[in-house]
């Protein structure tokens, strides 16, 4: 059997016992709220009319990964090297995406342990579509605040920086949080100085570039999470929605074994 018809098999078993797990359990919801898929398609034209494709003018950022994300290994997050080869974990969000938010609540612990236990890597991608949904394109600008952090701290401080703005996430329709708070939040993740970059938006191009990165990857939906490369969901009255700690540990486990 091909490695790839090996990975379309254990992703049918990933989905099929989700299924079957669900059936027998009710989904819990957080604070009421329902959770949703939103769909990047319909901003992607959007997206590309403010996006200038000359790749060779966009200023990347330092620590990023070749992929338009920021990794956190072992080493990074407690200093120590893996004793084996380790499971990659990519996470596609939006710092606007509400379902992103709860998703972050829900797992961040569980990844973060296992990061540290030197079971996964966890790559964070900034996937920026919901620009027309606030009033001052704060997707972008949030984005652009985490990836200065990143650019001058490294990738564990874009990891504090991401926790920190989804803590405080603005209400779709509205406005974000001004460049001030995002500075003041950018200082907390420990970057010493991300006035200027935060902003004259520095990293803005690269932002744009990392969605439609996203998008040529076959992501349009947030909260997207790839467990070795394959999505993970969980099964719900017929739809596919955002795992849970439970649908991560079963997708790591199986690669694992």
């Amino acid at each position: 059997m091909s490695d790839e018809t090996d990975r379309e098999a254990l992703a049918e078993k990933i989905r099929s016992d989700y299924r079957s797990t669900n059936r027998r359990r009710k989904l819990a919801t957080a604070g009421g709220v329902t959770v949703a898929i939103i769909a990047a398609i319909a901003a992607l034209a959007w997206i590309r009319l403010d996006f200038d494709s000359d790749d060779s003018e966009i200023r990347e950022p330092a620590h990023a990964s070749a992929d338009y994300g920021f990794t956190l290994t072992p080493e990074v997050v407690s200093g120590s090297d893996a004793a084996g080869e380790t499971i990659p974990v990519a996470i596609y969000e939006d710092f606007l995406c509400g379902s992103c938010r709860i998703f972050h609540e829900t797992t961040s612990e569980y990844l973060i342990g296992q990061v540290e236990a030197g079971v996964i890597t966890l790559t964070y991608h900034p996937f920026t579509f919901l620009l027309t949904q606030s009033t001052d394109e704060y997707s972008q600008r949030a984005a652009n605040a985490a990836v200065c952090v990143a650019d001058e701290a490294g990738p564990l401080a874009y990891a504090k920086m991401h926790g920190l703005l989804m803590a405080e996430q603005p209400e779709l329709g509205g406005p974000g949080l001004s460049d001030e708070r995002l500075i003041e939040l950018a200082h907390d993740a420990d970057a010493e100085d991300p006035a200027t970059c935060i902003e004259e938006r520095e990293f803005s191009d690269w932002v744009a570039a990392a969605t439609e990165a996203g998008l040529a990857a076959d992501v349009t939906e947030t909260p997207t999470v790839r467990v070795n490369g394959l999505n993970v969901v969980r099964s719900a009255d017929g739809k596919e929605v955002m795992p849970g700690p439970e649908e991560l540990e079963f997708a790591i486990e199986s690669f694992s074994n």
